[in-house]
């Protein structure tokens, strides 16, 4: 889109740009609105099931406010309606960056708190991307109504794993590797691909030193060793933000292809990175004939669920699931018509 955007005459860049300074000053007056003079209406006018909290970096934060209006503005913010059949919620981030959550518990614990007070009867609250990392380190307990999401990651990265290996180019592939094995999804998500891979290989630096694991359906490699990349093929990047993959693309082999679920994920510049060594990057999503959310978010069309959302909109149609095995979930989630896809990543 930006290639043709360039290309294009002065006239139509000038139109262009017109049209996505007009969609952004839009959505900021809407969010301004609606978390000012109109909050008490939206909230009633929703009545809302279940919360969606996230955060972002600075750019992603400003396609929904600016500085000026933060000062305005509550403590957090909602920036978006979601429905999912006839599930109601909001989208809500706090004033806070990606990284002062990060490095400031105190923060963490102030949106954590100040949701559950904005909402006290919320059935569930899906926690975006790593923020259950945050809330953990923050000492709190990720409870009830606070869903990890971690089922609904799995679930969806187990089914498109299953589709990237059915692609003519990579049906002969016996193994994969899962970018970021160590951490707390990562982990899960390779013992998970086991039972569809010979071999999977979760690659981390905080391993320091190489073990393999042998399970009945497969083996598990753990390693730090970037050599291990230079054979394989298929990749699922779960690294701590998604530009991180730059750190060694170099030993990634030309047509390869990332199912990036990082968030924020591989920016526009590192994906064209990527493409001059000839690997492709698709974004891996969730999908539902009954799912919107208005506005998008960055990066995302408005019918496309993040994974961690989708736990919170399975449990709140069976509460059962809540401490299930994951294959019983993976047959309930699939039998509420959530399904895996690949897409083309969003140019912002």
């Amino acid at each position: 889109m930006n290639g043709s955007h360039t290309s294009s005459s002065s006239w139509q860049q000038l139109k262009t740009k017109y049209k996505r300074s007009l969609w952004k000053s839009s959505r900021r007056l809407a969010v301004l609105l609606a978390n000012t003079y109109l909050r008490p209406l939206v909230n009633a006018w929703a009545k809302p099931e279940f919360l969606f909290a996230v955060y972002g970096n600075e750019q992603q934060v400003g396609a929904y406010f600016t500085p000026w209006m933060a000062k305005r503005l509550p403590p957090n913010v909602v920036l978006g309606f979601i429905r999912n059949g006839a599930m109601r919620g909001l989208l809500i981030a706090p004033q806070f960056f990606e990284h002062e959550l990060q490095n400031d518990t105190g923060k963490v614990r102030s949106y954590i708190n100040q949701l559950q007070k904005d909402y006290p009867g919320i059935k569930r609250i899906a926690l975006v991307g790593r923020l259950p990392n945050f809330v953990k380190k923050a000492g709190m307990e990720i409870r009830e109504p606070l869903v990890d999401g971690s089922l609904g990651t799995r679930y969806m990265i187990w089914d498109i794993a299953r589709q990237m290996a059915e692609r003519p180019q990579y049906s002969q592939q016996k193994s994969i590797v899962v970018l970021g094995g160590a951490g707390r999804i990562g982990n899960a998500v390779c013992q998970d691909l086991a039972s569809q891979f010979g071999r999977v290989i979760g690659l981390d630096p905080r391993y320091q030193e190489d073990e393999e694991i042998k399970t009945p359906q497969g083996s598990i490699l753990r390693t730090s060793n970037l050599d291990y990349l230079n054979d394989e093929k298929l990749f699922i990047a779960l690294t701590h933000h998604g530009d991180a993959v730059l750190d060694f693309h170099q030993h990634i082999p030309a047509g390869s292809l990332i199912a990036d679920d990082t968030h924020p994920c591989i920016s526009y510049q590192a994906r064209a990175i990527l493409k001059r060594h000839q690997i492709s990057v698709e974004k891996v999503v969730l999908s539902h004939d009954d799912f919107m959310m208005r506005p998008r978010m960055p990066d995302w069309n408005s019918k496309d669920i993040p994974g961690c959302l989708v736990e919170a909109l399975v449990l709140l149609q069976d509460g059962e699931l809540a401490d299930s095995e994951f294959a019983e979930f993976c047959r309930e989630a699939e039998s509420l018509g959530f399904s895996g896809r690949l897409i083309k990543p969003l140019d912002e």
